[in-house]
């Protein structure tokens, strides 16, 4: 469930990726191909993991077969980008709430939800008053807070939230695709979908498009790989703690995402048909959440939009949990004080908790000051592709040291797609690093900084070790004991 959050499937079918759909792109399609090349990086993080299942996985890996200083500075740029992501997860869960109360309150007739939706839990995207973004702040920063609380109280309970979470958000979307697929039989998906178009003001331009574009379809690659199928730090992370073989920890819930993003896609066109689809999606209203809440009856709708806002925080329980082992092995190393691998009598790094706490809190207050601003915050994937580039090229070089055929034809082909898509996510304006007028400054300024951080605290800690005697290239001779 660690990897099903990491790569959030059921926020991919919100407003992740369909509001960006190109002319005869074909999304189920585009979503199985991702997974299909995408698999190369999934049997490399596998094969490392076996190797070295140790807290902090593939800062580990980098650290030890690849170079240590490289592994260490890009290893806590790829961290420090945590805090930011939990923290726009958090504010921008309010945009779920908000969904669900609008639809919900528009569909039965309740004049207080839509009250709730207009005045209280309002979109994060519009204009909102200083009142209305305080709380916002305060409910987004205690959710963050109640999860950090339960994860210092009792670890195993941090690794329960999740588990619970991901249970309850992964059967609630499957309950939107057996709605879906009762709508198509019963004849009642286009008068219900039409009847909430109404409702919500929508105006429905008429799709010209082609119906399928292979090249379309292909170009939907990278927004699948940056937005899901990437993202696998997280299982890793915590090999150390898990029970059991993990041989299929990766594979497993890689095919788990696939299944929770292609299908309800696929049904979308089986049951509403492409042009339909099409559309509307770019209305960013439209989605599958939606058009499942509106095919539902009201008390099904309650669980459906549940489900939904407990994706965001299933992803912000996942984080809190693999952001404090990337830090204790930091510590552990001596590239951060050693106090942040401190334990308290439950066995908790709470310190490092801790140190996620501050950081997100004031990151929350980014999107009070600029919502636009916040989504330039995004603009990680380029620096994900080139972590995961070296994490392909240490695969190359354990498949050699090993004389692996198998590691070695799969860490190549890994990093070659990540290469692509690095390139992709530097060149598309919908990465946030360049825009229609040049090179977006805020994005490309976030992804400097957290090379910089990396850099300046690597610096330091080995200026500060070696003061005391200790090189600190020495520790990462050795692979931390288990």
């Amino acid at each position: 469930m660690l990897n099903v959050a990491n790569m959030g499937a059921g926020l991919a079918v919100f407003q992740g990726i369909s509001p960006y759909i190109l002319p005869g792109a074909n999304l189920w399609v585009a979503s199985l191909l991702t997974f299909l090349v995408s698999l190369p990086l999934v049997g490399v993080y596998t094969a490392l993991m076996m190797r070295m299942p140790r807290t902090g996985g593939d800062y580990i890996w980098l650290s030890r077969k690849l170079h240590g200083g490289l592994g260490s500075v890009m290893g806590i740029a790829i961290a420090f980008n945590m805090p930011p992501f939990f923290a726009l997860s958090a504010f921008f869960s309010v945009s779920a709430i908000n969904s669900v109360l609008s639809e919900i309150g528009v569909l039965d007739n309740v004049p207080s939800l839509v009250n709730l939706s207009n005045n209280v839990f309002v979109n994060p995207y519009g204009r909102l008053t200083l009142t209305q973004e305080l709380l916002i702040y305060g409910l987004s920063a205690l959710a963050f807070i109640i999860i950090i609380g339960i994860n210092i109280v009792k670890p195993r309970f941090g690794y329960s939230l999740t588990t619970w979470l991901g249970i309850f958000s992964s059967a609630s979307l499957a309950l939107g695709v057996i709605m879906l697929i009762h709508s198509g039989i019963a004849g009642t998906f286009h008068s219900a979908i039409n009847d909430f178009i109404t409702r919500e003001g929508i105006n429905e331009s008429s799709y010209r498009g082609p119906v399928f574009s292979l090249p379309s379809t292909i170009y939907m690659i990278p927004y699948f790989a940056s937005f899901a199928y990437i993202w696998l730090y997280a299982g890793p992370a915590v090999a150390s703690e898990a029970k059991g073989s993990i041989k299929l920890n990766l594979l497993f819930a890689s095919v788990l995402t696939a299944m929770m993003i292609t299908v309800p896609f696929f049904v979308m066109d089986a049951i509403g048909g492409y042009t339909f689809n099409a559309s509307l999606y770019p209305t960013f209203v439209y989605n599958f959440w939606t058009a499942s809440i509106a095919v539902s009856p009201p008390i099904v709708q309650w669980v459906l939009g549940m489900g939904l806002i407990a994706w965001n925080f299933f992803v912000i329980a996942f984080g809190v949990v693999v952001f404090s082992r990337y830090v204790f092995a930091f510590s552990f190393d001596r590239v951060f004080p050693s106090f942040f691998a401190k334990l308290n009598r439950a066995s908790s790094p709470y310190l490092a908790h801790v140190l996620d706490l501050v950081l997100t809190l004031i990151f929350l207050t980014i999107p009070l000051i600029s919502v636009n601003g916040a989504e330039s915050l995004y603009a990680y994937t380029p620096l994900a592709a080139i972590y995961l580039f070296l994490v392909g090229l240490t695969g190359v070089k354990v498949g050699r040291e090993e004389r692996n055929t198998g590691l070695l034809i799969t860490s190549v082909l890994s990093s070659a797609f990540m290469a692509f898509l690095a390139y992709e996510s530097v060149t598309n304006p919908f990465f946030g690093v360049i825009s229609s007028g040049g090179i977006n400054p805020i994005g490309t300024g976030y992804l400097i900084s957290l090379v910089g951080s990396g850099v300046i605290i690597y610096f330091v800690a080995s200026w500060l070790r070696r003061r005391e005697g200790i090189r600190l290239n020495d520790v990462f001779q050795e692979i931390p004991p288990d």
